[in-house]
């Protein structure tokens, strides 16, 4: 079967095609009760090889939906695409494409009004739901929509009362058991680089990191946390700082891909040598480690599988479900390359 070229495939196109009804074809391609399955499957084969869509604008205006959602998504740095959110991206938009719903992907830049931005979607009327990331603790924007009633969902937890729809990583059980990996492997004084404290999950890191300490009976230094945007031009000036203000130190967990790829480069700025006479821990959502020289441990966890969760959450939050059935903690995996232990 085919079609001329320009020409528009409608429902009555494939009931055409088919010497079916128009209303027969609605029916097929909704798997209405009332049509059989060879029929359902003969109407959906035949629609996709003539290149039928949905008509979305008909669908809007008879449901008021716009049928879209939109993922807004911090540029930490000027002029530099942000690689690792890109597979998280493709798992939402996948996710929704399958449901008839089109991702919209809205940068919010480093002068930019978090909440601004959020509001913009909202009352421009353009998505029927959002997943936002980076949350804080007292997060504006999720109290924002929380009152104005938008569907959402966020990767990563508040401390607000009011529940809402999230995805998270277990961040305190990582910051403690990177924190026991390097105790336990000799290095006296380890050092947390974390990302900027603005944010719920670097605190949940520090959090589960003085734990441990704790439980090891060790008191935190108070120099060896540190807060860095998660950019490789930060990470290597953070290595390169740390090699000047405290040369003694002999490992890290560097709680961000990005900013680990560039405190590798700052240890060999200071000759330095991460597996010889540094220690180095990671975090992140992609394979990178693996490819690092030398290659990292990693907590790990996929990008990808956490985008598609997230669209779940909001296509179940879009129709309706108790945001209290809408939150989940996922455990990262320990990819163990033995960075941990390798130092002079």
């Amino acid at each position: 079967m085919r079609r001329e070229v320009g020409q528009r495939v409608t429902l009555r196109t494939v009931a055409t095609a088919l010497g079916l009804s128009v209303t027969t074809v609605s029916r097929a391609l909704k798997e209405g009760p009332e049509v059989n399955r060879e029929t359902i499957e003969l109407v959906k084969r035949v629609a996709g090889e003539l290149g039928y869509r949905p008509n979305l604008g008909g669908i809007n205006l008879r449901t008021g939906k716009t049928h879209a959602i939109g993922i807004v998504l911090p540029f930490g740095r000027e002029g530099e695409m942000n690689i690792v959110v890109a597979s998280l991206i493709e798992g939402a938009s996948r996710y929704m494409k399958a449901r008839g719903y089109r991702t919209t992907i809205v940068p919010q830049l480093q002068a930019d009004d978090p909440l601004a931005t959020v509001r913009d979607i909202v009352e421009e009327g353009s998505v029927d739901g959002i997943i936002i990331t980076h949350t804080t603790p007292q997060d504006d924007r999720v109290k924002y929509l929380l009152e104005v009633g938008m569907p959402f969902v966020t990767f990563g937890r508040t401390e607000l009362l009011s529940v809402h729809p999230s995805i998270d990583l277990d961040h305190e059980v990582i910051g403690a058991e990177a924190a026991r990996l390097l105790l336990d492997a000799g290095h006296q004084r380890p050092l947390l680089i974390a990302p900027s404290q603005q944010f719920t999950y670097s605190l949940q890191f520090v959090r589960g990191w003085r734990r441990t300490f704790a439980e090891h009976h060790l008191d935190v230094p108070d120099d060896s946390i540190h807060f860095t945007t998660a950019t490789p031009d930060n990470g290597r000036g953070m290595a390169k700082l740390i090699a000047a203000q405290n040369p003694a130190a002999t490992a890290a967990f560097v709680a961000s891909e990005e900013a680990a790829l560039g405190f590798l480069a700052g240890l060999r700025d200071a000759g330095r040598q991460a597996g010889r006479d540094f220690a180095l821990i990671t975090y992140g959502g992609t394979a990178l480690p693996d490819f690092f020289n030398p290659p990292l441990s990693t907590f790990h966890y996929s990008n990808h599988a956490i985008g598609e969760r997230l669209a779940a959450f909001l296509h179940r939050a879009i129709g309706g479900e108790n945001p209290a059935d809408l939150r989940e903690v996922v455990r990262a995996a320990f990819v163990d390359h033995q960075s941990q232990s390798r130092h002079a």
